[in-house]
């Protein structure tokens, strides 16, 4: 093949793969959460679906795929086709997942990412009537007798972070693992577990209702939307400096058109203040990413996930 023949063929690729984006999308989009309802990545996706939607003039579904530390919805959508019609709205156990488990998905292989939508605060918190009023009480209560948390799962974050909170401190706790953040809050208002790690969002309708007490938060600064309670490196847990973040993916193979014609709308629906407001009010920050810069990303934060994963010496059945 000549080489005027080859640019022809890559300019029929290239004008073809436009035209299909700017004709994208011409039936109803589903957003996977491979996360149980009522969670913050849930009430977010469902959010963003509501106003893309209205931009697309198509339905914008959100099917929620939970169970195995995310794994079940974020394979689902791996096999889905490549056409931009079954994206996933993801988080952290994105990357984490591989790295503990057999998973059925390779996160650099089979995805193209799309944008990193925000960063999530995550706090460390008890029952308000617990009788340990701060994290120094709690930590001395665990080195005194058997204490249990709770995480949304066996390799995510939050049992990743409960795993350097006991390694830090130098304490025992049980890890009880649940299939989503709104169950170990039911569990611990039930009295289930002694402590469990939620993003704010979802915590804080309990914390204002006076049934939770945050002890500690996942970050280096502070949350606006709860400024007194302190960040685990102020508390002796360093390590702990950076909170989880979500995203969004497509299958991999989908037109790179497609791709940066979704990042660019939702990229831009993130930069309203409508969107800011609502999102910071549960203590999630907006960030926005094009494609390439969510790749590196994620690349990076594999690489962070694997050292810290493997200085904790954590298994995927803990």
């Amino acid at each position: 093949m000549t080489a005027r023949s080859l640019l022809l063929a890559f300019s029929a690729i290239f004008f073809t793969s436009l035209a299909h984006a700017q004709a994208w999308p011409t039936k109803p989009v589903r957003f996977v959460m491979p996360s149980p309802p009522a969670s913050s990545p849930d009430r977010y996706t469902r959010y963003l679906a509501e106003r893309l939607s209205q931009k697309w003039g198509v339905p914008v579904l959100v099917e929620n795929k939970p169970g195995a530390t995310a794994m079940i919805g974020t394979e689902y959508v791996a096999k889905q086709p490549a056409d931009g019609y079954t994206l996933l709205s993801t988080f952290t156990s994105y990357v984490q997942a591989p790295i503990l488990f057999k998973a059925p998905y390779d996160p650099e292989k089979d995805f193209a990412p799309v944008t990193q939508t925000m960063l999530a605060e995550v706090i460390f918190e008890v029952r308000a009537d617990a009788p340990y009023k701060t994290f120094a009480e709690l930590i001395a209560a665990a080195k005194a007798g058997t204490l249990s948390y709770g995480s949304f799962g066996s390799g995510s974050s939050f049992h990743i972070y409960g795993e350097e909170v006991k390694r830090a401190m130098g304490v025992s706790m049980t890890h009880v693992p649940y299939k989503g953040e709104a169950l170990i809050l039911t569990d611990l208002l039930g009295g289930q577990i002694s402590a469990g790690f939620n993003s704010i969002g979802t915590a804080l309708p309990q914390i204002k209702a006076g049934k939770i007490r945050p002890l500690a938060l996942v970050g280096t600064t502070r949350s606006k939307a709860l400024p007194d309670v302190p960040t685990f490196p102020e508390l002796g847990v360093p390590k702990l400096s950076g909170g989880a973040w979500f995203g969004i993916f497509a299958p991999a193979g989908t037109p790179k058109p497609i791709v940066e014609k979704i990042a660019a709308d939702i990229n831009g629906f993130l930069n309203t203040p409508e969107m800011q407001k609502w999102l910071r009010d549960q203590g999630l920050e907006p960030t926005g990413m094009t494609p390439d810069q969510f790749t590196n990303f994620i690349k990076a934060d594999l690489a962070k996930w694997r050292q810290l994963i493997g200085e904790l010496g954590i298994k995927a059945n803990e």
